[in-house]
């Protein structure tokens, strides 16, 4: 599809991702004036499965792909320029034919807790019900407040806010990129440290995804890239890729740049919480890739595969 007076931006229909896509949608219309810049929503397999329905385990055969399956094959077919998505949602390795033109400006990569009372997370009381669908969250809260009941929790994020606010849950356990992104940022009651929570990989990143051989496309997006999320997400992103791991396995990560370096931390836990591994390695800026490798490997010899290979069959 050549790029001449449109640009088609495929993006899945949620309230969130589309409010994600129509940030995005504004910053590339800057950037391309006189050319008609248009969002097309499609839904996806993971969009057509409830929470409950997805697969859960062995981590080496993750749900790869379930979020961005139709937005691929609508860009191989030429039917869009361009998809957004959520890079924790993307998988490690793209089909072929697909290429990241542009990892934007990162958003808070922290999780956050909204609380019924107001309450933060170590003042809640013992036994208070704290919903997430997230394993990796659960594993967390789990080695940092035992004494908590975490429950799951479905639906979108206004689904999961009303349930909280109608008594199901104490507090519940979300994206802070996402609430902000949805002018929900109010309602955060605390944003983790990542010394208690770490993230998902890559999460609070959107990304721009274009045929290797529409190289217009590419051009017209590359100014979006934002270097220093790029590198950070790469580290985190092989990270997950050593310890083939999916959005639904108890592991988290979280790059920064500190001088000139990259500082890495990981986690993996057991789903109940009691056993955690977590370390921090350093490295170059221009390898990331190297220091996701390397710390992936640390936590795999310390016993990290073994907590993977027990999950979901416990």
């Amino acid at each position: 599809m050549p790029l001449s007076k449109t640009l088609i931006i495929g993006t899945r229909g949620s309230a969130l991702a589309m409010a994600q896509a129509e940030s995005v949608r504004v910053q590339v219309a800057a950037l391309l004036p006189g050319i008609e810049v248009r969002l097309e929503s499609f839904k996806t397999t993971g969009d057509r499965l409830s929470a409950s329905q997805l697969p859960e385990g062995p981590p080496e055969l993750p749900p790869q792909g379930i979020f961005t399956k139709e937005l691929d094959e609508a860009l191989l077919a030429g039917k869009i320029h361009a998809a957004v998505h959520s890079l924790k949602d993307v998988p490690t390795t793209l089909p072929p034919g697909l290429h990241h033109a542009a990892f934007l400006k990162r958003e808070d990569p922290r999780d956050a807790l909204v609380s019924k009372s107001g309450k933060d997370f170590f003042s809640l009381e013992a036994g208070s019900r704290v919903g997430t669908s997230s394993p990796r969250r659960e594993a967390q809260i789990r080695t940092a407040r035992p004494d908590l009941r975490v429950l799951p929790l479905r639906g979108n994020v206004d689904t999961r806010l009303r349930k909280l606010k109608e008594g199901e849950f104490d507090a519940i356990v979300l994206a802070s990129a996402g609430l902000k992104r949805l002018g929900l940022e109010k309602d955060i009651t605390e944003r983790f440290k990542p010394s208690i929570l770490l993230p998902s990989p890559a999460q609070g990143v959107l990304c721009l995804t274009v045929r290797e051989n529409d190289g217009d496309s590419w051009e017209a997006l590359r100014p979006l890239e934002d270097p220093e999320t790029r590198t950070c997400a790469e580290a985190e992103r092989n990270f997950l890729k050593v310890l083939q791991g999916g959005c639904r396995v108890p592991v988290g990560a979280l790059a920064e740049i500190v001088g000139d370096r990259i500082v890495l931390s990981g986690v993996i836990a057991s789903s109940d919480g009691k056993r955690t591994l977590r370390e921090s390695a350093r490295g170059p800026q221009d390898q990331p890739l190297k220091l996701g490798e390397q710390l992936a490997h640390l936590l795999l010899s310390k016993g990290g595969r073994e907590i993977l290979a027990g999950f979901g069959k416990n």
